[in-house]
């Protein structure tokens, strides 16, 4: 569906998982249900909280506190370091359960899903029966402690709005004919896609509620918010406009380094782990990489940044090979901070070409096979013994590479 098809109600179901990193330590750590928990990359006063409980939020504990806050605001809260393996095994076992409803979905997140439903479930009963029931399968089959909210609306975007309207375990349906009493009951900011700059943008423009923006004409939007205005004259209407894929355009990882490796040697080390973190992304991912850069940061010296183009590649060795190349022109400090490492002028490697160098081929094939071992036990679980030195050092921090849902202006 698109701009040239008129909205219909019962389009498309969000599935939104409530507070799923903590639901999911409360899962299979039951001592911790009812109890504020924060989970957090690093549990220092310094980390920040990527995810909270409900029991967290109903104390005013949000996503992106620092942990410090989090306990000032409650001495006793659980912070609990974030186990990204664990939630991808919950992330797939939600999967297959979505799987065994209909094929027709697609993953926004580690906690995300859309489904564009069929026409057979384009109707007020057939839709809550299917959300209803998708509900009741994940309680019984993945997790007793896993609720999650259900929007159903004409498009992504409304749909995702009502799920957002009752949390935790909700199921909201929004129709087109109560989009004024829908848009009456919120505010600006509750809009997806609406940012305190956007909202004064339009505040500015004499637009000071969702039902004045859903009632502004299209002229009136496309003065105030230019080509975006079409986009959210149609969008706060039903109509699709936001069902497209992101364009991938860089793969890499950054990491700011600790104490013991602030040196040459552990600055390597480090890197070596992002590099092969970044080519497990590129085979997860279907790409070859055309390009390569890297980044180091020195407290008493400046930075050494390098980047070139290479002949396409996605396994690991072709990946540290040329980093380790262009290293040679680095004139090293004795306090390197931060390392960075990316590709770029990435192509789909749907199409699988045996090289006729036998040492590629062979790079490929086992960094092939340690994919398949991380993917059943664990991003990490095996890795180069070459990365063993910095094997605690940059853990995941996003537990899914995949965009979140976002409203393009």
């Amino acid at each position: 569906m698109s701009i040239v098809d008129k909205p219909k109600d019962f389009q498309t179901l969000f599935l939104d998982m409530n507070s799923f990193f903590a639901s999911v330590e409360q899962q299979v750590q039951p001592t911790l249900r009812g109890l504020p928990v924060g989970i957090a990359p690093y549990v220092g006063g310094t980390g920040c909280i990527i995810a909270a409980s409900r029991e967290a939020k109903n104390l005013g504990i949000k996503t992106g506190c620092l942990v410090k806050e989090a306990r000032r605001l409650y001495r006793d809260i659980k912070i609990i370091e974030s186990r990204p393996a664990l939630y991808m095994i919950y992330h797939k076992e939600i999967r297959k359960v979505i799987e065994s409803f209909t094929p027709h979905y697609q993953v926004l997140s580690i906690d995300e899903f859309v489904i564009n439903l069929a026409s057979y479930e384009q109707n007020l009963a057939a839709a809550t029966r299917l959300g209803q029931a998708i509900k009741e399968k994940i309680l019984s089959e993945v997790g007793d402690f896993l609720t999650c909210s259900v929007g159903i609306g004409p498009n992504r975007f409304l749909a995702k709005m009502a799920g957002e309207r009752k949390k935790p375990d909700g199921l909201i349906i929004v129709q087109l004919k109560n989009l004024e009493e829908f848009y009456s009951s919120i505010k600006l900011l509750d809009i997806t896609g609406i940012n305190h700059a956007l909202e004064f943008r339009l505040v500015k423009s004499g637009i000071s509620s969702p039902l004045e923006f859903f009632q502004s004409d299209l002229p009136k939007l496309r003065t105030v918010l230019n080509h975006g205005g079409r986009l959210w004259h149609y969008r706060l209407r039903g109509y699709e406009v936001d069902d497209y894929t992101t364009s991938t355009k860089t793969i890499g990882h950054s990491h700011v380094l600790a104490p013991d490796h602030r040196s040459p040697a552990g600055a390597k080390s480090v890197l070596r782990k992002l590099i092969y973190k970044a080519a497990s992304r590129l085979r997860a991912d279907g790409f070859l990489a055309g390009g390569i850069f890297v980044a180091i940061s020195f407290y008493n010296g400046p930075g050494f940044k390098k980047g070139r183009r290479v002949s396409p590649f996605s396994d690991t060795h072709s990946f540290t090979s040329n980093v380790f190349e262009m290293l040679k022109d680095c004139s090293w400090y004795c306090s390197p901070s931060y390392v960075s490492v990316s590709a770029f002028n990435l192509t789909s490697s749907r199409i699988t070409q045996i090289s006729i160098l036998p040492e590629i081929e062979k790079s490929r094939k086992i960094s092939e096979a340690m994919d398949k071992i991380d993917d059943d036990f664990g991003v990490g679980f095996i890795h180069p013994a070459s990365v063993f030195a910095a094997r605690d050092s940059a853990p995941d921090r996003i537990p899914f590479g995949r965009p979140r849902y976002d409203i393009r202006h």
